[in-house]
């Protein structure tokens, strides 16, 4: 029988997007700069779990934390959800070609993958519910993503390590 402290680093991963979710859905406006990091570790650790421990069960939780992440932030089924569910297609599309990439690759599609995929965000939202683009936010997320990137990048690969 396995004990609590015995889990896998898919369910480690999980643990961690459940606990940053709940942060993140509740920001306090004297912590923002850790608000916003925590905003692009998620989608950071969303974007590595579709390419390093693809499952089915993802479209389950990429839908939950999108559905989970408009609805309490806008009130309205959209761009998270969205989002998240194309990027899992994208991920399940291309698995094959992204297997071959060395990590070195690997860390800049992630990269890539997660800049883009939060602009697009603000962009859905502008284009749906009339939010303003903000450019200052813009800025903080890219570089706060560039900046957490490959420190993540090397916390992750030692939790995958977890058997």
């Amino acid at each position: 029988m396995r004990s609590f402290l015995h889990l896998t680093s898919f369910q480690v991963y999980n643990i961690i997007l459940l606990i940053i979710f709940a942060i993140v859905v509740n920001p306090i406006n004297d912590l923002l700069i850790i608000y916003y990091s925590l905003y692009c570790v998620f989608h950071y650790l969303i974007i590595y779990l579709g390419i390093y421990h693809f499952r089915k069960s993802l479209y389950f939780i990429f839908f939950l934390y999108g559905l989970g992440l408009d609805l309490l932030w806008i009130n309205e089924i959209g761009p998270h959800l969205l989002t998240f569910v194309f990027v899992l297609l994208i991920l399940q599309f291309f698995k094959k070609y992204i297997i071959n990439f060395n990590y070195l690759r690997i860390y800049f599609f992630l990269i890539f993958l997660q800049i883009s995929m939060i602009f697009i965000e603000i962009f859905l939202s502008f284009i749906l519910f009339s939010y303003p683009i903000n450019l200052f936010f813009m800025i903080k997320v890219f570089v706060l993503s560039l900046v957490l990137s490959y420190p993540l990048f090397v916390i992750f690969s030692k939790i995958d390590l977890i058997k």
